[in-house]
């Protein structure tokens, strides 16, 4: 988990830039059309360890049938948001999109009395949040103009669930049963020690950002986290100027696991293709 007293003290320097490092804003919503996945991979009952980025994904997961997810990211923040994100889902809403400011702060104010702490002191960080904007004079009529500063990544492009109203519900008896479980994490990192294995590992387009010398650490992780026979799910952008790193990502992870493209090709992050792949560890 995360310390709200060092969550809290980010949110200033954040948002007037004076924070150094990369991976601090939060994603909205979801920016690929994971949805499509499903015909590929199959989520029911498998432990998976994927990226928290803006929930979607691990809801999606959730309502796929997956067994557990636990989830990872770079940037703290995102744990913090998705408490926000299961408040409004509790309310009715996927996110906070056209909700007046008065509605957004009642919806976070209401958890703050919560019995988990880890969502009493969410509630503490949102309120922290709207005080600050208003302080400097950020506010909006509409809580939404909140995805388009310094905390939040507003991409343009937006993926939607097929969610209908038993979805929600059924997500929500998940998500109240089953503690979020959340790791800080570099999975580039050659220090990261998994405590547990899983067979199933969402990436993402997090792999295809990573640069050369940093790949053989990935591999190794992800070879530490799976299972026999465990998978690797991926997304690369095509097209962005990382993409020569593709073939030679490939090429690495050959020593541990098989490549299989999946065949799906969407328009996604900044409208760029986006090309689905997975690894099977051998």
């Amino acid at each position: 988990m995360t310390s709200i007293k060092d969550d809290i003290l980010t949110l200033p320097k954040i948002m007037n830039g004076t924070l150094d490092g990369d991976y601090l804003s939060i994603y909205s919503r979801n920016t690929e059309d994971v949805n499509r996945i499903v015909s590929h991979i199959d989520f029911k009952n498998k432990e998976i360890y994927a990226v928290l980025s803006s929930s979607d994904i691990l809801f999606y997961l959730y309502l796929n049938g997956a067994k557990r997810v636990d989830s990872f990211d770079i940037n703290p923040l995102t744990y913090r948001y998705y408490y926000l994100r299961k408040w409004l889902l509790e309310s009715g809403f996927l996110d906070a999109e056209g909700l007046g400011i008065e509605e957004i702060a009642s919806i976070i104010k209401s958890h703050g009395n919560a019995r988990d702490i880890y969502e009493r002191e969410s509630s503490l960080f949102w309120q922290y949040y709207l005080d600050l904007k208003q302080k400097e004079k950020f506010y909006d009529e509409s809580f939404f103009s909140f995805y388009n500063d310094a905390l939040f990544e507003n991409s343009s492009t937006k993926f939607s669930f097929p969610y209908r109203e038993e979805d929600i519900k059924k997500l929500l008896d998940k998500l109240n049963s089953s503690k979020l479980h959340f790791e800080v994490v570099d999975i580039s990192s050659n220090s990261y020690t998994p405590s547990k294995k899983y067979d199933i590992v969402y990436l993402s387009n997090i792999l295809d950002l990573k640069a050369t010398n940093n790949i053989k650490n990935v591999r190794n992780n992800m070879n530490n986290l799976l299972k026999d026979n465990g998978i690797v799910v991926c997304t690369n952008m095509i097209n962005h100027p990382y993409f020569d790193f593709f073939r030679e990502q490939i090429k690495i992870f050959s020593e541990c696991f098989e490549y299989e493209p999946l065949d799906i090709e969407l328009r996604g992050i900044a409208k760029a293709p986006v090309k689905y792949y997975k690894y099977t560890k051998k």
